[in-house]
């Protein structure tokens, strides 16, 4: 068996896996069919943190070339809304705080969500190597905790603040778009940075007891299950 069949093996090709991802249309700039709508980071196809930083980093200059001097008023729809607060969002954050726009971010969990759900301890992979991203998002830790804490620092010291809202839909109205949200009037923005992510939130069954400490939908620290 050569290396790539072996590989292809190691992945369980050769069983059924159901229906292929389904991934937004996006274009090579992150430009989508709807105006004034980008996509970048993860949701692209490339589940890398260092092509995540860059396009999110080179969307919002993308933006603010696009808007001119027209931005930072203090009235009126925001010059960019970002959805989501992991690598991505928060490269697109910093570059639209260094470049003036009026800026909000929008996470569903919390900052950081796919990372801090990684396993304890897993080495992290800044590939490609020879890539230095847009923007001036630092990503040196090469361990989980020591990423999500060297990426929680710089959003702190920016003074980033996500605020809490699960953004369910995306509606163009005339010269702004709308995001949708369950906890309110749609918020108004004239361009919007989609980067959620793929890993998404688990779904909760609704039963007493699952939002307990000791509840965990996920495997964070095997050793925690030694023995048993």
């Amino acid at each position: 068996m050569g290396k790539l069949q072996r590989y292809l093996h190691w992945l369980h090709l050769q069983w059924p896996a159901g229906k292929v991802e389904k991934l937004p249309v996006v274009n090579e700039d992150g430009t989508t069919a709807v105006s004034g709508v980008r996509v970048v980071g993860d949701l692209t196809g490339v589940p890398l943190l260092k092509f995540a930083a860059d396009t999110g980093a080179k969307a919002v200059a993308a933006v603010a070339a696009e808007l001119g001097t027209d931005i930072g008023g203090e009235s009126g729809p925001a010059d960019l809304a970002i959805v989501g607060g992991g690598v991505a969002g928060l490269s697109a954050a910093l570059e639209a705080q260094k470049l003036g726009l009026r800026f909000v971010v929008f996470e569903a969990s919390k900052p950081m969500s796919t990372l801090v759900n990684f396993p304890k301890g897993k080495p992290i992979f800044t590939y490609p190597t020879d890539l230095d991203p847009a923007g001036d998002l630092k990503l040196t830790a090469t361990v989980k905790e020591d990423l999500v804490e060297e990426l929680e620092t710089q959003r702190i010291a920016a003074g980033i603040e996500p605020k809490q809202a699960r953004i369910e839909k995306l509606v163009r109205k005339g010269d702004f778009v709308e995001l949708h949200h369950p906890d309110g009037a749609p918020f108004k923005a004239r361009r919007v940075i989609v980067a959620i992510g793929r890993s998404g939130n688990h779904r909760k069954l609704g039963v007493p007891g699952e939002d307990l400490d000791k509840v965990s939908n996920r495997l964070h620290d095997p050793a925690e299950f030694a023995d048993r």
